[in-house]
């Protein structure tokens, strides 16, 4: 028993370290070790404490009143409820947890509805705008071949009706009356068209004359150089399909720069540790297969390399020597392993080099010629042509029903190779028009093999796979070559999900403390002094027991303290602390003293019946249990409710009145029972006078119960 009242006490001990060593200002350490490790724990204050930065954002509502305007009623949506929805997904968004003291309200200026968004100097204001305007919609799309297939036949129709002469005319007639647009390219040489497909057909095509048949292309980028000489893409390609007039084509003199080229043979001498090096290589280490490369190329070097063929057939481990004798033919840079291409691209005439080492041996080299770079001029046929384009990308996909407000939940998972991916997790209605919509799709062929389920996000595509049968379930993937990063950041983001209007960042503010310095000094001073004038209240009411009080409430202090600096992110944390937070605190160091008076007044009554100290502790803290059990256990139960339903400033105040009631329930009943128990050690404090009960409270106390209690 009392090695383990020892074992309790050094671990309140250790307690007590930690929460000296956190609690205090780092500032108390100096520039020491101590000092620079804890520099980063602080204290978080909140707007009212401390300022912060101010974000106004404004709800654009066009969209929503143009619904409201148009002919159909059964349409029209709510506006204020609207910009509620987005004051509410705001809110997620920058303050998930709800414990970071940030101020989310509406407000109207000249008649527009914005979202002011208020945040203390602890909150990274760069990543609360990027969460705050980032677009999470999820999407799914289906591939519907037979849209394409009719939307080719139309435009084959448009072809019937072109000729030379009507073209300019059917060309603006159709890109503003269809989703058509129109691309002058040119003039271009064959290499100069990605798509090779199309270039044939283009130069083997006369000139003003149309392509045969619709084609199926991609439109080119269109870029831009500023004046600092940076590239900015101004459009990206697109899938489109298209109807191509040839309207010129001309042969004109090109220039060409031919690269260099080189006529090398060679002798390979590998070991067994390199690499594609066959099990019956002649040479046991990378040192004698070096040796015997050198070897030959002295022999070499000394009788010259009329017989270069023979000892390349005699020596070389390479496969295709016995057939070439070891030459390579002529190549390009770049066709061979690296060091064996810088070594003969770099000689400057034919003869021997020295021996080359690479990954698959020991290289002995023979360069027979070499071609250097050179610039000629040939005459090439180029040609200039006109596309009118219909994007293909509406055409093949169809939006479903299936989108972000079905989803439960997102979770990063692991494919069977260990690639991040996104699980899905619908409601029900999601499963049922996930199994619908796989359905269809697993019914469709599309360019002779299976259709696919697009999924966008936020309007870009994040995959397009393949549905081969009906998925029933509620569970999807997203998969990518996603990072472990990049595939948290999207389900997080979806996990936020969309908002019901689009905002833009109208203004950002510095705003002022509400509390000024002077006045948050001279509330910490108050708090110290009245937290001084209870400890020597329960000094003097309880004597010794007192003193063990005290040391509990200031270890309480100090822990509550250390809680505030090092709440961790993954919990919400920064804790900011405002004045609702103080008031928190305040309340559950009340709390604390409760604790500590029910106990000793247990104590005191047990020690009247004529308990032994030792009993009388131990029967005063299972008889206070109880009460306190019960008083904490409901004001934990109000603090639930508060950061469930209230408001940030409430949600502050919750959840430092859970940690200090937390915080009071250990200290009274673990801490000062512990120190209590261990006192109690030794026998000049084993009197009842030190915890304020006299011998005179003693038979006072028997005689009131007419009972005499034997003691222990």
């Amino acid at each position: 028993m009392r090695k383990q009242i020892i074992h309790r006490f050094l671990f309140v001990i250790a307690i007590a370290i930690f929460a000296f060593l956190v609690g205090v200002p780092s500032s108390l350490y100096g520039d020491t070790f101590i000092g620079k490790k804890l520099s980063d724990l602080k204290i978080t204050l909140g707007l009212d404490l401390a300022g912060g930065t101010e974000l106004d954002y404004r709800i654009d509502l066009s969209e929503a009143r143009e619904q409201n305007n148009d002919d159909d009623p059964a349409n029209d949506v709510n506006l204020n409820t609207i910009a509620e929805s987005v004051r509410d997904s705001l809110e997620q968004r920058v303050n998930p947890a709800g414990v970071g003291e940030i101020v989310v309200k509406r407000s109207q200026v000249e008649g527009q509805e914005h979202v002011i968004i208020q945040m203390p100097p602890s909150s990274n204001v760069e990543e609360a705008k990027q969460d705050a305007e980032r677009d999470n919609r999820l999407e799914f799309f289906e591939e519907d071949p037979t849209k394409v297939a009719a939307k080719r036949l139309e435009i084959a129709g448009y072809l019937d009706q072109m000729t030379a002469w009507n073209w300019d005319v059917k060309v603006e007639e159709l890109t503003q009356e269809e989703d058509a647009s129109f691309h002058e390219v040119g003039p271009r040489f064959e290499d100069q068209i990605g798509d090779q497909e199309l270039a044939e057909r283009l130069f083997s095509a006369s000139e003003e004359t149309f392509l045969s048949s619709v084609v199926e292309t991609q439109t080119e980028a269109d870029y831009t150089i500023d004046d600092e000489g940076n590239l900015q893409v101004t459009a990206l390609p697109k899938n489109v399909l298209a109807l191509i007039y040839v309207s010129d084509k001309e042969t004109v003199p090109r220039e060409k720069t031919l690269p260099p080229k080189a006529h090398a043979r060679h002798i390979l001498f590998a070991y067994p540790d390199a690499r594609r090096a066959g099990e019956d290589v002649p040479y046991e280490s990378k040192e004698e297969a070096q040796s015997k490369a050198e070897e030959i190329l002295t022999q070499l070097r000394e009788e010259g390399t009329e017989n270069f063929e023979e000892l390349a057939k005699e020596f070389s481990t390479e496969n295709a020597a016995q057939r070439t004798g070891g030459d390579l033919g002529t190549f390009e840079p770049g066709k061979m392993v690296a060091e064996f291409n810088d070594a003969v691209f770099a000689a400057e005439e034919p003869g021997l080099l020295d021996v080359v080492e690479s990954p698959f041996g020991f290289h002995v080299i023979e360069v027979l010629e070499i071609t250097p770079e050179q610039t000629t001029t040939e005459n090439e046929t180029q040609i200039t042509y006109e596309m009118l384009a219909w994007n293909a990308d509406p055409l093949r996909w169809e939006k479903t029903e299936l989108d972000g407000a079905e989803l439960e939940n997102a979770t990063v998972g692991y494919d069977e190779i260990g690639q991040p991916l996104v699980n899905l997790l619908f409601d029900d209605k999601g499963a049922d028009l996930f199994a619908q919509i796989t359905e269809r799709v697993s019914s469709r062929r599309c360019n002779g093999g299976p259709c696919r389920l697009g999924i966008k996000v936020g309007g870009q595509w994040i995959t397009q796979p393949t549905v081969r049968e009906k998925i029933i379930g509620r569970s999807a993937q997203i998969t990518g070559q996603f990072t472990f990063d990049e595939a948290k950041d999207l389900a997080d983001g979806l996990n936020l999900g969309a908002i019901d209007a689009p905002v833009t960042l109208s203004g950002q503010t510095t705003i002022t403390p509400e509390l000024g310095t002077e006045q948050l000094q001279k509330s910490l001073k108050a708090g110290l002094a009245g937290f001084i004038v209870i400890m020597i209240f329960i000094v003097i009411m309880y004597r010794f027991a007192g003193v063990i009080a005290a040391f509990s409430l200031s270890l309480y202090a100090g822990l509550f303290l250390s809680i505030l600096k090092i709440w961790p992110e993954s919990f919400g944390g920064p804790i900011v602390l405002t004045l609702a937070g103080i008031a928190g605190i305040i309340l559950s160091i009340g709390l604390a003293v409760d604790g500590n008076i029910l106990i000793f007044e247990r104590l005191k009554e047990e020690l009247r019946r004529g308990r032994g100290l030792m009993q009388a502790v131990d029967l005063g803290f299972e008889r206070a249990w109880p009460a306190i059990r019960d008083s904490n256990l409901t004001t934990l139960l109000t603090c639930v409710i508060l950061f469930s339903f209230g408001s940030s400033i409430i949600k502050g105040f919750a959840i430092t009145l859970i940690v200090g009631t937390l915080l009071s329930m250990f200290t009274a009943i673990t801490i000062s029972r512990t120190l209590l128990r261990f006192s109690l050690l030794w026998k000049p404090l084993q009197k009842n006078a030190l915890f304020g009960v006299s011998e005179a409270d003693v038979e006072s106390s028997k005689k009131a119960v007419g009972a005499k209690i034997r003691k222990r």
